[in-house]
Parts: structure tokens; sequence; C-alpha cells
């Protein structure tokens, strides 16, 4: 029972990190001939000059994030692992580290969100269009 009940828990956190990593990816997965969703930003849309320094500034700001998100996201795994190995068992603590997993996975996926929506304010009616096309198409692509 407590083998199944930490298959289970392991199951479940693959599962978390294969959604994070499709909401993660769709900025990097290919669209149309392996274009991702910057690429179609940067060298599809014409961009005006305001249009590409706020985004340049989105994108540096993102990529502070993010890269504070995967390091917390590392240290709560390894927090998981270290607690599978120990307790090898289903424990308040594997249970525990399994939602800090969780809650970052979602921070990660909402910081993503944010940043797509916030190039997509920057971009004018046209431009939002053919953006909302390719976006559209990366999420189809991932399923």
């Amino acid at each position: 029972m407590v083998r199944t009940g930490l298959v289970a828990t392991i199951l479940g956190i693959l599962g978390g990190f294969l959604g994070v990593w499709l909401g993660l990816t769709f900025l990097g997965s290919s669209i149309e001939g392996g274009e991702d969703l910057h690429h179609v930003i940067h060298e599809r849309l014409v961009l005006s000059p305001r249009q590409e320094e706020a985004i340049a500034a989105l994108e540096a700001d993102f990529s502070v994030q993010q890269a504070a998100d995967e390091a917390r996201m590392s240290i709560a795994r390894r927090a998981l692992a270290e607690a599978l190995l120990r307790d090898q068992a289903l424990t308040a603590d594997v249970t525990r580290a399994a939602a800090d997993i969780h809650g970052v996975m979602g921070e990660l996926q909402l910081t993503t969100l944010s940043h797509v929506l916030a190039m997509r304010a920057e971009l004018d009616i046209n431009q939002r269009a053919e953006f909302d096309r390719y976006l559209a198409q990366a999420f189809d692509d991932a399923d």
C-alpha cells in the first residue's frame, strides 16, 4: 500500500513536471517550420523601435524571474528527493515537498503567462492578431 502511494506520488510529480514543461516550452516550441514565439515577435512582426525596446526590457525582466523560479524549482526537487530517499514512504515531509514543487511550478507557469501577455500588450491590433494565431498554434502543438 505504501509502495503504491509512493509510485502514485512520483507519477503525479512527473505529470506536474510535464505540465510545467508544456507551459514553459510553448515559448520555444516549434511553430510552423520551427519558429518559436520570440522569433515570431522579432522576425515576423514588424516592430517599431519603441516596441523592440519595450519587449527587450520585458524579456530581460522575464529572464531574471525565470532564473529565480528555476533555482527555487531545483531546491524544491532536491528537497523532495531527500524526503523520498530518507522516508521511502508517503510521509508528511514527502507530501509537503511535493506540494512545494507544485507551488513553484504554478508560479513558473504564471510568470510565463504574464510575460506572454505583457509582450502582447506592446503590439498593435494587427500584430496582436498574428501573435494570437502563432500562440494558438503553439498550444495546439503541445497536445
